[in-house]
């Protein structure tokens, strides 16, 4: 019970706090609620510190975001400025334009073909030869078979030159052509509506004298040389130059390609097999 003297001379309001402070129970749920207020604060503060974050990383990747975009857009005004600056620098298409760029269906090439080869019957078959070495060492050759245009890689042939060393391509292309042409004459392949050699007039008659040799049925013959694009023919004096749209120089230049890349690849296989092998 609370003292009388102690009690006169105190407002209502501190005589129930005296009361509060006396029941034991009472001060400490006042401790945890406390402590519960506590925690529940620092949660909500680091719920509201986590969302800033997160919102502050989504503005800075919005900033790179249109920075990049201001970037390609400054990028494709630049390559449009210079392409302006450079219209006057067009070459001719005549003259200039790599055949590639316009390869088309061979089906035009084929039948210009026909009409400059002055052949009775349709360009179907078209076998293209190449020869590849270094300074003379593994010297290989390569056939590409192309039928109505298109390339026919179950009908590619590569070859190992065995009877000619020193880097003499006539003489490996008058190798590869009558290895080649063996099996044709034993009725065991069809005969190529034509034979394109990659090079000039020496290459064409190195495959001429081959054929010649085997008493083959001689079929079309043609060389293409590169860079000036120059197509010899057997019996013709001067090469026949056509345009570099021409569908018949196109195709041409098509077969012969691929044969280099077809040569070009065995020689680095044949290289790097040698330097395994020491």
């Amino acid at each position: 019970a609370a003292n009388p003297d102690m009690v006169k001379g105190m407002t209502p309001e501190m005589i129930a706090q005296q009361i509060v402070e006396a029941v034991p129970g009472k001060q400490k749920s006042d401790a945890v609620q406390q402590k519960d207020k506590e925690e529940a604060d620092r949660r909500a503060q680091a719920k509201a510190d986590a969302a800033a974050k997160e919102q502050e990383a989504k503005e800075a990747e919005a900033e790179a975001e249109s920075a990049a975009q201001d970037f390609e857009e400054a990028a494709i005004l630049r390559d449009r400025i210079r392409l302006l600056e450079n219209l006057d620098n067009r070459g001719m298409v005549e003259e200039h334009v790599q055949p590639e760029v316009f390869f088309q269906d061979p089906t035009e090439g084929l039948v210009k073909l026909q009409q400059l080869l002055k052949s009775p019957q349709p360009i179907r078959i078209i076998e293209g030869f190449d020869i590849a070495h270094l300074a003379g060492s593994e010297t290989v050759g390569a056939m590409v078979q192309f039928i109505d245009g298109r390339p026919f890689k179950d009908g590619y042939r590569r070859f190992r030159v065995k009877t000619v060393s020193g880097g003499d391509d006539f003489a490996a292309l008058k190798e590869v052509v009558g290895r080649r042409y063996k099996h044709a004459m034993g009725g065991e392949e069809l005969w190529p509506d034509l034979v394109l050699i990659d090079g000039g007039p020496g290459q064409l008659h190195a495959a001429e004298e081959a054929l010649k040799e085997m008493g083959a049925p001689m079929p079309n013959l043609a060389a293409i040389a590169k860079r000036e694009e120059l197509i010899y023919l057997p019996g013709r004096a001067e090469p026949v130059r056509l345009s570099a749209v021409s569908p018949v120089r196109k195709l041409l230049q098509y077969v012969r390609d691929e044969a280099h890349r077809f040569a070009q690849h065995y020689h680095h296989i044949l290289r790097k097999k040698r330097m395994f092998d020491e």
